[in-house]
């Protein structure tokens, strides 16, 4: 099974030892992944990449998942999913968050039409992951008031949050929590909030048929036409031009 050019997938017909012996041809090793995934864990984002460009310059050998070769391609990613996740888990990053991540993108595997589509989408979630974990690690140094700020952001993001409201769950003043986050943290409250907002709107606009007011509403922007020039300052194209690139 051919995914890409530089790719190739080779499927085991049979996947028993006698078969195995005979043709010389056997799964790619266990610890093979297990060196792939450890990059992951690590969060080393350059050594995953590096990684990643080793496994698709040679065959990767899987065993016969499907008759359709399609299929064998998403239950060959949800397999991957499954493990790449684990290891970021296993490498600090929250578990709740690594498993909505993990689901949304088994959904985004299953609604692909071609395999070489598929194999980009792992490429670019592997990276991901691998991210995340990196940024849970150094999350992990932060004051205590500091990770409370970020969680509380993270989970009310569908809630009009202000500094004042975020530094009463702190315990802090609001210029003190201000402080102590941008020290920290590299950005103003308010930048980090937005930039999180952002993100969010990123997201749902991939996975939802939210329009961009009832996105920019649910996530307290003062307008859509504000949302919209934030969207474009951050990612370079508007929040309609990102969604139909991600169908196209």
């Amino acid at each position: 099974m051919q995914t890409q050019a530089s790719f190739t997938i080779e499927v085991l017909e049979n996947s028993d030892l006698v078969t195995e012996r005979e043709s010389g041809r056997t799964h790619t090793p266990y610890e093979t992944e297990q060196l792939f995934y450890a990059c992951i864990r690590s969060g080393d984002v350059p050594r995953t990449k590096e990684m990643m460009q080793h496994l698709l310059a040679q065959t990767v050998v899987a065993g016969k998942l499907s008759n359709d070769p399609l299929r064998q391609m998403k239950y060959w990613a949800v397999c991957c999913i499954t493990l790449a996740t684990r290891a970021a888990i296993s490498g600090g990053l929250d578990e709740t968050q690594a498993f909505n991540l993990s689901d949304e993108s088994i959904r985004a595997v299953d609604a692909q039409s071609k395999a070489e589509d598929i194999l980009s989408f792992l490429q670019s979630l592997c990276l991901t992951l691998t991210g995340r974990v990196a940024q849970s690690r150094k999350q992990q140094t932060y004051p205590l008031a500091v990770r409370k700020a970020m969680h509380y952001i993270h989970t009310h993001l569908h809630s009009r949050l202000h500094a004042a409201q975020i530094a009463e769950v702190c315990n802090l003043s609001p210029d003190y929590l201000g402080a102590l986050f941008k020290a920290h943290v590299g950005l103003p409250l308010g930048a980090y909030l937005r930039k999180e907002r952002l993100n969010a709107a990123k997201q749902m606009l991939m996975q939802t048929q939210k329009s961009t007011s009832e996105i920019a509403y649910l996530l307290g922007f003062c307008s859509e036409s504000y949302f919209i020039k934030c969207f474009r300052e951050a990612f370079g194209v508007t929040p309609g031009e990102m969604r139909k690139q991600g169908r196209d």
